[in-house]
């Protein structure tokens, strides 16, 4: 049987600072699709799993990327195209 293992909560600073790490460390790019837009930081193994905060247990994804690895796949939006007058 495993024992639960008290995890430290990381103050918000000190997770904000480890955020910008990981995306730094990312080159501030989804990891996955090379987007630079809607960025986030994903834990590879969920912290409700025993995932930690190790920066290795970190990736940046943007938000449709972050979705699809939770099971919530969506439809990207594509911008609308500009419309031209026609005078």
């Amino acid at each position: 049987m495993l024992r639960k293992v008290k995890r430290i909560k990381l103050g918000k600073q000190i997770y904000r600072r480890l955020m910008k790490r990981v995306l730094e460390r990312d080159g501030w790019r989804c990891q996955k699709c090379g987007s630079l837009e809607n960025l986030q930081v994903h834990h590879r193994i969920k912290r409700s799993q025993q995932g930690n905060d190790a920066l290795g247990n970190l990736v940046s994804l943007c938000a449709h990327c972050h979705l699809e690895e939770h099971g919530q796949p969506q439809v990207r939006h594509l911008r609308p195209k500009t419309q031209l007058k026609v005078v």
